[in-house]
């Protein structure tokens, strides 16, 4: 991915729920290796423009370009395969299982239950290079809330994430451990991931 290159432009979205206008002809650019904050109150409609890029919803007007073309996504898994990850500010992690076994689930060829050495293996070394270290063998309800939350930005980058969309990422982590995130997008931008950071 170029730097100079327009990875992803929301232009003109706009949808409305009865009686709230949530967006209002909204128009945003990412390019490649850049970090954007998406700054408003409560209600501003920020995570309701995440939640259009991310299929969760589809806009009333306006549209998605990805890498210039015209795009309509329409769910998750969709946003995924064309290189879009979401970090929900509530995790979607199964507390039971394992870390792989929650890497595993929607991952094509994996098994949820078993998962094989090599995506351990892949989940120890993408830990290493972007700095988000977590024992793959490790169940859910034994992490740390900032270990929680390296696992699921983990998931979205082994799914093929380009673009990451992180809701509300230091909500739950102590000043230490936000310090620790901003070195994480730090990293993954000088690699050429976009990132929009929702506060």
């Amino acid at each position: 991915m170029s730097g100079q290159s327009t990875f992803l432009a929301l232009q003109n979205i706009t949808k409305t729920f009865p009686g709230v206008v949530a967006n209002d002809r909204v128009t945003l650019e990412v390019r490649a290796g850049e970090v954007h904050a998406l700054l408003g109150e409560n209600g501003a409609g920020k995570t309701t423009l995440m939640n259009i890029l991310n299929g969760i919803y589809q806009p009333d007007a306006g549209e998605i370009l990805l890498r210039g073309r015209p795009v309509r996504i329409h769910s998750p898994r969709d946003a995924i395969t064309r290189g879009i990850g979401m970090v929900p500010q509530h995790f979607l992690l199964v507390r039971r299982h394992t870390v792989a076994e929650n890497i595993a689930l929607g991952l094509p060829g994996a098994s949820a239950l078993f998962p094989a050495r090599r995506l351990e293996q892949r989940i120890v070394e993408l830990g290493e290079r972007y700095g988000l270290t977590v024992d793959p063998r490790a169940r859910i309800w034994e992490l740390s809330v900032s270990e929680q939350q390296r696992v699921e930005i983990l998931k979205a980058l082994l799914r093929g994430a380009e673009i990451l969309v992180l809701d509300e990422p230091t909500s739950v982590l102590t000043p230490q451990e936000s310090q620790g995130l901003f070195k994480v997008l730090r990293r993954m931008k000088d690699e050429g991931h976009a990132v929009i950071f929702i506060t």
